[in-house]
């Protein structure tokens, strides 16, 4: 009697299929779906630059908002942009940004002495302050390379491996004062 083997999976190259790899791989699955499930269900819906005082942020909001809109008034793109502006216009604009940047550092201060409830809030305004405060030595170093009639692009400091505009954006974003995102680049915005 001759005995019959099935070897078909061997004459193919493939092993048999594993329990112990189907087990490893089930539980890897439940795993990232029990992750997404914490995080969309669970997880606390705080961002890290929450502030929690309700008062603070809205306080935050009027006060950038009455800034921009006066920093707005100082914007005149009425001969557009000027690729090789006069040692006069360098000035003129090194004059604009510094009076900007001026309204900015007013806002700033008005942020900061709005009270806030906790400590761990304090610690956060006194983090975004911070960062605000390198965009505003930023913009002071170009108006005064400006003023010097060396025209060079505005450069931001950076930060975590971005410009430093990105922490304070994910500051004022987190903490839905839109109105206190700083200025963009100094090529004309104000």
């Amino acid at each position: 009697m001759t005995q019959i083997i099935d070897d078909t999976d061997a004459m193919r190259g493939e092993t048999p299929p594993r329990r112990w790899v189907r087990a490893l791989l089930a539980v890897i699955v439940l795993l990232i779906a029990a992750m997404w499930v914490y995080a969309f269900v669970f997880a606390p819906k705080k961002g890290i630059y929450r502030v929690d005082d309700n008062a603070w942020r809205s306080g935050a909001e009027r006060i950038c908002a009455e800034a921009r809109d006066r920093r707005i008034a100082l914007a005149d793109t009425g001969e557009g942009y000027i690729a090789d502006p006069t040692n006069e216009q360098m000035l003129q604009h090194a004059d604009v940004v510094d009076t900007s940047t001026d309204i900015l550092e007013g806002m700033l201060d008005d942020i900061a002495a709005l009270p806030v409830t906790s400590a761990r809030d304090q610690e956060l305004v006194d983090t975004f302050q911070h960062y605000y405060r390198i965009i505003i030595s930023d913009r002071r170093a170009y108006t005064a390379r400006l003023r010097e009639f060396d025209l060079q692009p505005y450069r931001e400091t950076l930060e975590g491996g971005g410009p430093v505009t990105n922490v304070v954006t994910d500051f004022t974003s987190g903490n839905n004062i839109k109105s206190c995102v700083p200025p963009g680049e100094l090529g004309g915005d104000t």
